[in-house]
């Protein structure tokens, strides 16, 4: 899976790219992690916060970065305010995800952190912010069409061991 999505445009193109800590069998990022610091790239972990409403900032990440674990029990970043990007700065953001289908909807671990820290990608015409790519194994995608409401932010693509998808966003 890093070697597929190391070589998309999008990442290639990325300065700046927020990354997550796979837990409960989520595709682990860890060996993309590792190319994108290779290759210069600034790389970023949510962090939850408690204000505004339960959304994610993202610090800047360095292997020697310590770690706290959250409320959920997911590792991130200790020091959430210091080298810390609001979202609309970042150009590409791996998501994790529980499901995905073909129409770009995500099943998440049900939290809404992502979709309430994107949502301003649904109120702009011209610019709307990274592009969201979930990172999955296979057989998480999904032949039905998820469930979706209108708070949910459809992703940009998804890349699996076996193939990029790339999904018809709105």
């Amino acid at each position: 899976m890093a070697n597929r999505a190391s070589r998309e445009i999008r990442f290639l193109k990325a300065k700046r790219i927020a990354f997550y800590i796979g837990v409960n069998g989520e595709m682990d990022p860890a060996p993309l992690v590792d190319q994108a610091l290779a290759m210069g790239k600034q790389c970023y972990f949510p962090v939850l916060k408690h204000r505004p409403a339960n959304r994610l900032v993202f610090s800047e990440f360095q292997h020697q970065s310590p770690q706290t674990i959250n409320r959920f029990g997911i590792p991130e970043p200790a020091f959430p305010h210091r080298n810390s990007l609001p979202p609309w700065l970042l150009d590409l953001v791996f998501v994790p995800l529980v499901a995905f289908d073909l129409q770009g909807n995500r099943l998440g671990m049900g939290g809404g952190f992502y979709d309430r820290t994107f949502s301003f990608k649904t109120q702009r015409s011209h610019w709307r912010g990274p592009k969201l790519i979930g990172l999955a194994h296979e057989f998480q995608k999904s032949e039905q069409i998820l469930a979706a409401n209108h708070w949910d932010i459809p992703l940009d693509a998804v890349i699996t061991e076996k193939r990029v998808y790339k999904l018809p966003t709105v």
